[in-house]
């Protein structure tokens, strides 16, 4: 959205509550990013995003660039080893600026809200409602190792002529059509690869442009470790999110990619799938037989006790995963342990702290009532 922007993770309450003060005082609040980005003093302005488990405070000040301070309200410390945009950077440079931008095309993107009217795609998340509600023993997990990247190997759209409307795909070409589809018939903005379907947008297959940066990246991944091995993985998954931004034909192609060979391998058996992985009650000779090291082979990944409810799976009693709920709030609520069959779910009240709307400052959620009137001074 801005050049150069920085994201900065804020762990000390006492910093973030500074910078909530500079901007209440010396900023005027903006409507969302490309908002702030259309007026004539940018800098004039700043968002705030309170979400249940952290605040995202973006604006211009003390001579740095655009900036994006981010706070977690549940007390974890998140530290990300590089930007989305950053690793699209990447991308770009190493593919010779292979996703055209197309927000400047208006019959596709509107500027003031910064969203894609043709819609958008999202990864798989399927649970089998026949299991929901048990634990399962001798469980498989199948991990695709670097899914997106797999699918970033194939050919992809040449968004760089306009497309064919309202035809039925050939040969060499991918179409793109707005449809329920898949295991979930969920509503997404797919790609079809197969001639003689019905599409909304038709454009000419070509070879893909990313594929010295996904080997490049993949062969270092095999040997790197700690911060490194993180900031290898987030540049390879990261530059795939930020394509959503710029073009959402090309982000379609690869998630389309990835959900269709994922979905293709769901059997009877399968208790929860997404995007790169596959939970099964019993082994799979079929996908054991694709277990390996390179790009798009999968390895195992858990194997012991596997229960879900619908809401969000757990692995053998260790802390659950559910979209939306941070596992930080299992961990304050539950300090012995949780179990997903059985406790109730957390939610923002397991916060370590809370933001204070009115008064603009962060305070601590377990402090007594004197303690919390005398915490409310911005240090």
């Amino acid at each position: 959205m801005f050049k150069n922007k920085r994201i900065v993770y804020v762990h000390d309450v006492k910093v973030m509550n500074r910078h909530l003060k500079f901007c209440y005082q010396n900023r005027i609040l903006g409507n969302s990013e490309a908002w702030v980005k259309l007026q004539r003093l940018p800098r004039a302005y700043y968002t705030l995003d309170a979400m249940y488990a952290r605040i995202v405070l973006r604006y211009c000040g003390n001579g740095l660039p655009y900036t994006e301070y981010i706070f977690y309200l549940d007390g974890s410390e998140h530290q990300q080893a590089i930007s989305g945009m950053r690793a699209f950077n990447i991308l770009q440079r190493m593919s010779h600026k292979g996703v055209v931008d197309l927000t400047g095309n208006k019959d596709y993107y509107d500027p003031l809200y910064g969203t894609w009217s043709v819609g958008s795609i999202a990864g798989l998340i399927y649970f089998n409602p026949k299991y929901s509600g048990a634990r399962y023993e001798n469980c498989v997990c199948y991990d695709r190792r670097s899914a997106y990247s797999a699918a970033m190997l194939e050919p992809i759209p040449n968004t760089k002529v306009l497309p064919r409307r309202n035809d039925y795909v050939k040969e060499g070409e991918i179409g793109f059509r707005l449809m329920p589809h898949g295991i979930n018939n969920e509503q997404h903005f797919y790609a079809i690869f197969e001639p003689g379907y019905l599409a909304e947008y038709i454009y000419p297959a070509i070879e893909s442009p990313f594929k010295s940066f996904v080997e490049h990246f993949y062969k270092k991944r095999a040997n790197a470790k700690g911060v490194e091995a993180d900031r290898i993985k987030q540049t390879l998954n990261y530059a795939v999110g930020y394509i959503r931004r710029k073009n959402p034909f090309i982000h379609s192609c690869i998630l389309s990619r990835a959900r269709y060979y994922i979905e293709s391998l769901i059997d009877e058996n399968t208790l929860y799938s997404n995007t790169d992985s596959i939970v099964s009650m019993v082994p799979r000779p079929d996908l054991d037989a694709l277990v390996g090291d390179g790009i798009g082979q999968f390895k195992v990944e858990h194997k012991g006790s596997f229960a879900y409810n619908g809401s969000g799976y757990q692995w053998n009693y260790e802390m659950p995963s559910m979209r939306g709920r941070s596992k930080e709030w299992f961990k304050n609520a539950y300090p012995n342990g949780y179990d997903i069959l059985r406790d109730e779910i957390p939610f923002m009240e397991a916060n370590k702290y809370e933001f204070d709307k009115k008064e603009g400052i962060i305070k601590l959620c377990d402090l007594k009532q004197e303690e919390k009137e005398v915490s409310t001074e911005v240090i």
